[in-house]
């Protein structure tokens, strides 16, 4: 079992338990690859996260370190056991105290990958990065409302206008979707949730089959919108402007050991 290795870096904590994570590892006779950044402050020999051909993925870091890994990774389907270094990390399933422990369990085959649905946009001809969490249409300028046509599986829904509107996977339910006023979608359920920001109507979200396709014309503001994708991958649209998303071929893979609503109790209950 070959297993991969990647670090927030902005944290000296995360660093030092990347490094405890390398060290027990190799304790055990395993092959470790180290992403490029983490590897350089590490010191030691470094692999592109995107030509990482391992079994495993270890990432020490919140949720934007998990959701950057899951966006770069060689293989989307390569199974990720996120280590919580965030503020609310909702990803992460150990804590750093519970790393080894964790490994071993790994090794005895005491455990289950979750696969999570990922979403595939378009804008116009352009394909965008697969999400995990969302995608994001919105005003590029605050407190700018967007006039937006929304058409799912070609019929056209409404004209909605609003700060913006989000289409989120079940994982993603339970971030900017949940403090939008998004329902929550347990991992199980096969759909995708359309979220309004701040909308100007009564309507605020509808929960859709993972087989629609959902189209998002920009009407309005003159000065264009923005489409964010998982809050990383950023492209500007001009009126006028498409974004289409759909379900993905590829699915993001978690290593599990406990239940989703243990995880969710921690996310709504972060002091709890």
């Amino acid at each position: 079992m070959r297993f991969g290795l990647i670090s927030r870096m902005d944290l000296r904590e995360a660093l030092e338990v990347a490094r405890r994570t390398l060290s027990h590892l190799k304790s055990k006779g395993i092959e470790t690859l180290v992403e490029e950044k983490t590897a350089n402050a590490l010191g030691v020999e470094a692999t592109p996260l995107g030509e990482m051909d391992v079994d495993i993925l270890i990432v020490v870091g919140g949720d934007g370190t998990i959701l950057r890994a899951a966006m770069g990774l060689r293989n989307p389907s390569t199974p990720i056991l996120g280590v919580n270094m965030g503020r609310k990390s909702f990803l992460a399933e150990v804590r750093p105290e519970e790393v080894e422990e964790a490994i071993e369990r790994i090794l005895r085959g005491d455990y289950r990958v979750e696969r999570c649905l990922k979403l595939s946009s378009r804008c116009g001809d352009q394909e965008l990065p697969d999400s995990l969490n969302e995608v994001l249409v919105a005003t590029s300028t605050p407190s700018k409302m967007a006039e937006m046509e929304i058409y799912i599986d070609g019929v056209h829904l409404l004209t909605l206008e609003a700060d913006g509107v989000m289409v989120a996977t079940p994982t993603g339910s339970t971030a900017y979707n949940l403090s939008a006023g998004g329902s929550i979608l347990a991992p199980g359920v096969e759909a995708m949730i359309l979220t309004a920001i701040s909308p100007y109507s009564y309507f605020r979200s509808i929960v859709l089959p993972s087989s629609s396709h959902i189209l998002m014309e920009v009407k309005r503001p003159r000065a264009g919108a923005i489409a964010v994708v998982d809050g990383r991958f950023q492209i500007n649209l001009a009126p006028g402007s498409t974004v289409e998303v759909w379900a993905s071929p590829h699915r993001a893979s978690f290593i599990r050991f406990n239940s989703f609503y243990r995880r969710l109790r921690r996310r709504l209950n972060p002091g709890g």
